[in-house]
């Protein structure tokens, strides 16, 4: 992998750590504290010193970074997290110079460079603080470099916007494994109140599926070690491993009282972010994520779907509420499996690698109508998948306004393991518009709905709201927030929202209607 061109979409990992839920093998750690590794002495840190990430995380933000950085500011508040470790350690500006004072006495002092903007200079100045700090600081020099490390590049990356992001190498790991799969077993675990690790689910096709593992499974032992009380994130990363590694799985089985040990050998795992399901003359196809294998898995959905419905096909249901995205690429093959040819949307930036136009030139576009659900917790691909079928006339939208994350971050490797993900371009819909902050605006906000056999007034309203939404260039924080009041993002997956979709696929006339009130002219999209 090239680390450097990878552009990544996720939206930050908050939300997947609150909602306890964590597929063995498959997701990302949630060890407390953000997974800083426990203080080691000099004989136990990473080679991979602070000075080296920093130079290397500057240069990046000097020459990347979606807004022009002023190192002068940034260099202070990188040093502050630096320095949580010794309070008696701080960065002060004075006579021109940046000095480094410990208990009220100079320590190491720089000239800082003339250009305020210049990465790989403020970067060599700050690993020349760095050294000089550690070395007069024994409490400094206690700490594990992964501590020192991330204080400092969370303290950095707090400073350039909400969607930048600092990840150590524990949690990298785990994110490349979201994004890229690897060795594991193919279940998804969840701790309980009362610290029983029990299996929520299994993976079709798996080896733990393949081994006979079931869902409400309690995990006890894994190769014959105690799991029992031990830290979710210890289960999670003895189940991974080596792709033919063998592993034993020791499990309680509630439902018949016993307790089994099963044996297994990990196989590649992707985590599953596609499901199908048949509503009768419609297909609803959930897309839960955009990793390495959402488009050719939701390429098999929809021939199965297409199989299974035959000539009756009403259309498909494109359910991505809750999505928060993942890869672009994977967000524009998905997009074209829809859109046939044409632009699906853009990137805009300040490093000239950021300016690009995506288009579709797929031969195999399904011509079925489609409805895409949406809501306040879709975004990213999801909504560059939304907002082009929205503009190009392929797909009604409906449900609430999206997350509004229309920004595009690129995954830096560090000397260390760890990673910046760094943003770096604004993504641009084909009717001009860009979704950053504001969110994608649905045809039918599903809130407003009281009846789904009466959509037809609703459609009339959000004709002249949504030409006003994709009319916007440059919305002021003000006009954001009261846009976004007209249909407020909301959290929730209502069966309404699947009932209205229905009510429109199979309504030839009022589909046609409602595609109409949000696609843009053809002379728009070039």
């Amino acid at each position: 992998m090239i680390s450097s061109l990878r552009q990544f979409l996720t939206r930050p990992t908050l939300s997947r750590v609150a909602a306890g839920l964590i597929a063995a093998s498959l997701v990302a750690s949630c060890q407390p504290g953000g997974g800083a590794l426990p203080t080691q002495t000099a004989a136990g840190r990473n080679e991979a010193g602070i000075e080296r990430v920093v130079l290397q995380a500057y240069r990046a933000i000097g020459d990347r970074a979606l807004r022009e950085p002023d190192f002068r500011k940034l260099s202070l508040e990188t040093y502050r997290g630096f320095a949580t470790q010794d309070p008696s350690m701080s960065l002060v500006t004075a006579d021109g110079a940046y000095t480094v004072m410990r208990d009220g006495k100079a320590v190491i002092s720089r000239t800082p460079p003339s250009n305020p903007t210049d990465g790989r200079a403020w970067g060599n100045m700050m690993a020349d603080l760095f050294t000089g700090s550690i070395k007069a600081s024994p409490a400094l020099q206690q700490v594990d470099r992964q501590v020192l490390i991330k204080g400092a590049m969370d303290a950095t990356t707090k400073q350039l916007d909400r969607n930048t992001r600092y990840a150590d190498p524990e949690e990298a790991r785990d994110d490349r494994f979201q994004r890229d799969g690897g060795g594991g077993i193919g279940i998804t675990v969840e701790r309980m109140p009362d610290k029983k690790v029990v299996i929520r689910a299994v993976q079709a096709d798996s080896p733990s599926g393949r081994a006979g593992v079931q869902p409400d499974d309690q995990i006890l032992a894994i190769d014959g070690e105690n799991m029992v009380d031990r830290p979710l994130a210890d289960v999670v990363h003895k189940l991974r491993g080596t792709v033919g590694a063998p592993v034993s799985l020791t499990v309680l089985r509630p439902s018949q009282g016993r307790e089994l040990t099963v044996a297994m050998k990990r196989s590649r795992i992707i985590p599953t972010t596609v499901e199908y399901e048949r509503h009768g003359d419609v297909a609803l196809i959930r897309l839960k994520g955009f990793n390495s294998a959402t488009d050719e898995s939701l390429h098999q959905a929809i021939d199965k779907a297409r199989g299974e419905i035959g000539r009756d096909f009403a259309g498909f249901i494109i359910d991505m509420r809750g999505n928060r995205g993942g890869l672009l690429d994977q967000a524009q093959d998905v997009a074209e499996e829809f859109i046939g040819d044409g632009p699906i949307f853009s990137t805009q930036g300040r490093h000239p690698d950021s300016h690009r136009v995506y288009r579709s030139s797929s031969r195999r576009a399904v011509t079925q109508p489609i409805v895409v659900l949406v809501n306040g917790n879709s975004a990213s691909a999801a909504e560059i998948v939304a907002a082009a079928l929205q503009d190009r006339g392929r797909a009604v939208v409906v449900g609430t306004t999206s997350y509004g994350k229309g920004t595009v971050q690129t995954v830096l490797r560090m000397p260390n393991e760890g990673e910046l993900i760094l943003t770096w371009s604004r993504l641009v819909a084909p009717s001009g518009y860009t979704w950053n902050e504001l969110g994608v605006m649905p045809n039918i906000c599903t809130a407003k709905v009281t009846d789904v056999n009466k959509l037809g007034p609703e459609l009339d309203a959000s004709r002249a709201l949504l030409t006003r939404w994709h009319a916007e260039r440059e919305p002021s924080p003000q006009e954001v927030a009261s846009m976004r009041k007209i249909c407020p993002p909301g959290e929730d997956t209502p069966e309404r929202d699947v009932e209205v979709a229905s009510r429109m696929l199979r309504d030839p006339v009022l589909y046609a209607q409602a595609v109409k009130s949000g696609a843009v002219d053809q002379a728009a999209r070039q």
